[in-house]
Parts: C-alpha cells; sequence; structure tokens
C-alpha cells in the first residue's frame, strides 16, 4: 500500500490541518447535541461522543486505518448507549474512509467500506427497526445507503489519481531534464572532440612549416653563406612559432578535457574546407554562391576553422530541409574587430514534408562559437528561408 502524500508531505505541513479538522468537528458536533426537538432529552454522553470522535480526526492523516476502526467502534457504542450520539461519529468515520482509500489499495480500500457498511447497518437497524429493508422500499433504502457510503471512497480514489498522476508527471519532467543533460553534455563532448582534432591538425601544420623554414635558414647559412635568405626564413620561422603558441593559447581556453582528441583526416585550411561544402550541396541540386573575404586568411585558424564548421552545418540544413532547387548564399567578411558568416538560404522550392530537427548540428555549432567567445543565431526569413549568423571575435597575434 504505497502512499501517496505520505511521511514527507505530512511532516512538512505539520499537525495544525489535522488539529484543526478535529476540533471543528467536535464542536460542531457538541453543537448539534445541544440544538435538538424539544420531545428529544439532551444526552451528556452524546456530546461526549461527539467531541471524541471529532478530536479522532487529529491523526486521520497518519494513521487512517486506526481512525476508522476507532470511529466505527465509537458509532457502535454510541448508537448502543445514546438516541442522539451517533451523528458525529458516522460523519468521522466516513471522513477515515475516504483517507483509507486515498492512501491504500483496492483491496484494502474494499475491506474499509465493508466495515463502514457493516456499522452503517448496525446503526440503521436499531431493534425494532428491522423492517426499514425490508421489501422493495428496503432495496431502495439499502441501495441508497450503499451509495452514500461510497462517496468517501469515491472522493478518495479520486485524489489518489490526480496524486499519482501528478507524480508521474514530475518524474518523467524529471526524466525528460536528466535526458536533455545527457544529450547537452554530448553534443558539448563531442564538439570539443572536433575542435580537439581541428587544433591537433593546425598545430601540425604549424610545426610541419616551422621544420622547414629551419631546414631552409640551415641550409642558407651552411651552403650558400646568403645571410638575407636566412634572415627571411628566421622571421617566417618566428611568425609561424607565434602562430602555433595562439593556437595553442585557445586550446588550453577552450578544452578541458585531452582525452577528447580524436584522430581524423586533416583539413586546416578553413577556405578549402568552405569550398568543399559548396561543392557538395552544389552536386545535390541547391544554388550556392559564396563571397569570402580575404581577411579570412589572416585571422587565426582555430577561428577560422570554426567559420568553416558553421558554414558546414548550416549547407548541411539548407540541403536537408530546403531541399534541391533552393538557393543559398555564403558571406564571410571581418567586422568590428570579428569574423562575420552569414549563411542565408531561401526556403524549399516547392512544399515538402517536415523533417524532425536532429538537436545536435547547430546546438553543437552554438557550443563551439561559444567556447570561442563568440555568438551564433538561426532564424527563419520573412521569405520562408533561414539564416544561420555567426560572430567570432579575431585576436591579434601577439
Amino acid at each position: 500500500m504505497a502512499p501517496y502524500g505520505g511521511q514527507v508531505t505530512a511532516g512538512r505541513r505539520g499537525w495544525w490541518p489535522e488539529l484543526l479538522l478535529g476540533v471543528v468537528a467536535a464542536g460542531l458536533g457538541l453543537a448539534t447535541t445541544r440544538l435538538v426537538a424539544p420531545v428529544v432529552p439532551r444526552e451528556v454522553w452524546a456530546g461526549v461522543f461527539a467531541v471524541l470522535a471529532g478530536l479522532g480526526l487529529v491523526g486521520v492523516r497518519r494513521l487512517p486505518w486506526p481512525v476508522l476502526v476507532a470511529e466505527c467502534a465509537l458509532l457502535v457504542i454510541a448508537d448502543a448507549t445514546t438516541r442522539t450520539g451517533t451523528d458525529t461519529p458516522q460523519l468521522a468515520a466516513a471522513i477515515a474512509l475516504g483517507f483509507v482509500a486515498y492512501r491504500a489499495g483496492w483491496p484494502a480500500t474494499a475491506v474499509a467500506f465493508a466495515l463502514f457498511c457493516s456499522v452503517t447497518l448496525v446503526n440503521v437497524l436499531d431493534p425494532g427497526n428491522a423492517v426499514v429493508l425490508t421489501g422493495a422500499q428496503g432495496v431502495l433504502r439499502f441501495i441508497m445507503l450503499t451509495g452514500i457510503a461510497a462517496a468517501p471512497v469515491a472522493f478518495g480514489r479520486y485524489l489518489r489519481g490526480v496524486r499519482h498522476g501528478a507524480l508521474v508527471a514530475e518524474e518523467r519532467a524529471r526524466e525528460a531534464e536528466v535526458r536533455r543533460a545527457v544529450e547537452t553534455r554530448a553534443a558539448r563532448l563531442a564538439e570539443r572532440a572536433g575542435i580537439a582534432r581541428d587544433l591537433h591538425d593546425i598545430v601540425a601544420h604549424h610545426i610541419a612549416a616551422i621544420a622547414l623554414r629551419a631546414g631552409s635558414a640551415r641550409y642558407a647559412v651552411e651552403r650558400t653563406g646568403d645571410a638575407g635568405e636566412a634572415v627571411l626564413a628566421l622571421g617566417d620561422l618566428r611568425d609561424t612559432a607565434g602562430h602555433v603558441l595562439d593556437e595553442l593559447r585557445e586550446l588550453l581556453e577552450v578544452l578541458h578535457d585531452p582525452d577528447a582528441v580524436e584522430s581524423g583526416a586533416p583539413q586546416v585550411e578553413p577556405e578549402q574546407v568552405i569550398a568543399d561544402a559548396a561543392r557538395r550541396v552544389r552536386k545535390a541540386g541547391v544554388l550556392v554562391r559564396v563571397t569570402v573575404a580575404k581577411t579570412l586568411a589572416g585571422v587565426p585558424l582555430v577561428v577560422g576553422t570554426t567559420a568553416a564548421r558553421v558554414v558546414q552545418e548550416a549547407l548541411t540544413n539548407t540541403l536537408k530541409h530546403a531541399g534541391p532547387g533552393a538557393t543559398a548564399s555564403v558571406e564571410v567578411r571581418s567586422a568590428e574587430g570579428s569574423l562575420v558568416v552569414e549563411v542565408r538560404d531561401s526556403g524549399p522550392s516547392r512544399p515538402r514534408p517536415a523533417l524532425p530537427p536532429s538537436g545536435y548540428g547547430l546546438s553543437g555549432m552554438r557550443e563551439r562559437v561559444g567556447l570561442l567567445g563568440g555568438t551564433l543565431s538561426a532564424s527563419a526569413t520573412v521569405d520562408g528561408g533561414w539564416l544561420v549568423q555567426a560572430r567570432l571575435p579575431i585576436r591579434e597575434n601577439a
């Protein structure tokens, strides 16, 4: 019998609701025993039973079964010793039955209902009054009596169902929140792995250039004796080493999981990545126009590579949602110390069924751009197309 609204809730609310219920029930019950017809004598024990029945409800939320048994016993005793002392115990027993139906399962509720109906029949069938349930009218009275006794059960079960539905909804909400957190973390780790892979390729590219220029400088000094060529090679060597330091600094800032580095095919030239993405989408039937400013070649490679990945993802979404026959434009430019990427498409050229979003592409790109201190937005345009815009801050080489 798993309770709904159990001990934790009861402890948080305290005793005052039950205490108020018991005091009010006792007071009203005592008042009804004093407000009797003139031909009916006032009974002291009727008031005592009313007060006891009302105060018994103080523990009904925590101990519904003991309270129900006690109220039923009090009802039987009051029926045997008084003429007007059964009303409050009857009402208190009905309240206790409702709490049993709310807290317990169907088998226990059925037992409680049978107990309540039995003591109610004992109250109705006073000595010499057995004919009240005989004949057709007696059957009708019995059905009505059973229906009245079933009302607390129906109300308690209804509240139990409402509480159960609320608990299920809360549990599903918690599960959905945990699932979203796991999916978000997976997307973040995937993007970090992608950044690490790109940076691995970037650093390898620069180290290879350093080794080549160092070899040129050594050859110039040892073989030709041309100091000018050696100085030029050493200058290129210094610039390339500065780029490597910048890229490593970016690596330390955006990566917190060194194990996320994965091997992959090197793609370190942003212009080439953008060109390849546009070529693949063109082959699929989307007309793409690309405008890339020359400043892209001068930005740190981690910024340029991130811009190229944004273009890749945006063109992939254009192909997926707009489809063949659509048009798209790609613009990469510098503005106010930032690299701005805009990918705009015209939307589908003909009606097509909506595809469910993957939920990872744009959110992953937003995570990658955010790691570099930039912003990314994606929204529909007034003409039915889609616009993806990213802004990446450009840090000057030290």
